[in-house]
């Protein structure tokens, strides 16, 4: 049964000048919601194939060892949206998706948020990342700074990695198997920064564990950051992750 507030809600006093705004100011978040409704949230470009994976608004960077460019990244026809990334068919093919806006600096003072909704169609076949980073077009290679969740192939366990260069080599601390990967099963991956030293982690809107992490030592505070994506194929078969929806907020 919902609490109805009909006057609505708000989080400023009423001598502000959102004071009389019946819903949440949007002023305190810097936020990023994408949920892949139509073909202009890759940026004006339906589907982005072959040679010409480029996009407005994204970094699009293919891997192709059979050099024939068969990896697509389109938004797909479904209910609420989605983006549908498929890989060609070698070994280590992939795809790596990245917003060029880097809107999101970690600030111990401020928290941060991330979500997504995706799913990959062979968990054990597949290499993928998920979550926040500092502009890369190999991050298969490793983030030098970035918050993100990984699963590499042959396994089906999710772990959640914060890493950074702030010291001149990269370092990183992680927490395992905090999801475990279904075949073609949606699944919701997140976490969030308490503005101090823990990242708590989240799976499917349960609180699964917590990353203790050091500003300067395996938490970048240095580096500006956008939302990423990226498959890589574990095997010579074409792979799929499709994303519901990816979400970044921090508090401003």
């Amino acid at each position: 049964m919902p609490t109805h507030f009909p006057n609505g809600v708000t989080n400023v006093t009423k001598e502000s000048m959102f004071g009389d705004l019946n819903q949440m100011a949007p002023n305190k978040y810097t936020m990023y919601w994408n949920d892949f409704v139509q073909n202009s949230d890759l940026g004006g470009t339906g589907a982005l194939n072959g040679a010409t994976v480029s996009a407005v608004d994204w970094i699009c960077t293919k891997v192709d060892g059979g050099g024939d460019n068969g990896s697509i990244v389109s938004v797909t026809d479904s209910g609420g949206g989605t983006l549908t990334i498929t890989t060609d068919d070698a070994e280590n093919d992939g795809v790596a998706l990245q917003l060029k806006t880097e809107a999101f600096n970690i600030d111990e003072s401020k928290e941060t948020f991330f979500e997504s909704r995706l799913k990959v169609n062979d968990a054990a076949q597949t290499d993928f990342l998920v979550g926040l980073a500092i502009k890369d077009t190999t991050p298969f290679a490793g983030l030098s700074d970035s918050i993100t969740f990984k699963c590499d192939d042959g396994s089906t366990a999710i772990r959640l990695v914060s890493e950074t260069n702030m010291s001149g080599s990269i370092v990183s601390a992680s927490v395992t198997a905090v999801a475990s990967v279904t075949d073609d099963t949606f699944m919701k991956l997140g976490y969030h920064f308490d503005g101090f030293s823990n990242i708590k982690v989240f799976s499917d809107d349960v609180h699964v564990a917590t990353l203790s992490v050091v500003s300067g030592t395996n938490l970048v505070t240095d580096e500006d950051m956008s939302p990423i994506v990226a498959v890589l194929t574990g095997e010579a078969a074409a792979q799929t992750v499709t994303v519901d929806y990816l979400c970044a907020l921090q508090e401003k």
